[in-house]
């Protein structure tokens, strides 16, 4: 998973035909939990996996918001397709399961 830091990086990640951004709070169990998820994915994922540590960079996690059309929270995950948000999930819905069915999904609606 590669960590965004900047404005820049969040629209160069928006640009990619199809990834998945990851909102993680090191303050939050749950979060620690889905980190877990979304990092089985990432290793047999094929597609660019982006984490934001909402913590040290609130501002750009509201920003990933802003550009999403996705209200703030976390966990979050948010897969982007084509610059737009294709599908979301928070929370205990936060899954490696369900972030390969989508992006399956998405794969196969192309």
């Amino acid at each position: 998973m590669q960590q965004l830091k900047t404005r820049d990086e969040v629209d160069a990640a928006f640009r990619d035909p199809l990834a998945v951004v990851y909102k993680h709070s090191s303050r939050c169990p749950l979060s620690s939990d889905a980190y877990a998820e979304v990092s089985e994915f990432a290793r047999a994922a094929d597609v660019p996996v982006y984490v934001i540590d909402v913590i040290a960079s609130r501002p750009l996690s509201l920003y990933v918001s802003e550009r999403s059309s996705v209200t703030h929270q976390s966990p979050q995950v948010i897969v982007v397709q084509h610059g737009i948000c294709a599908w979301h999930a928070s929370h205990h819905r936060v899954s490696a399961n369900a972030l390969r069915n989508q992006v399956d999904t998405l794969r196969g609606a192309n």
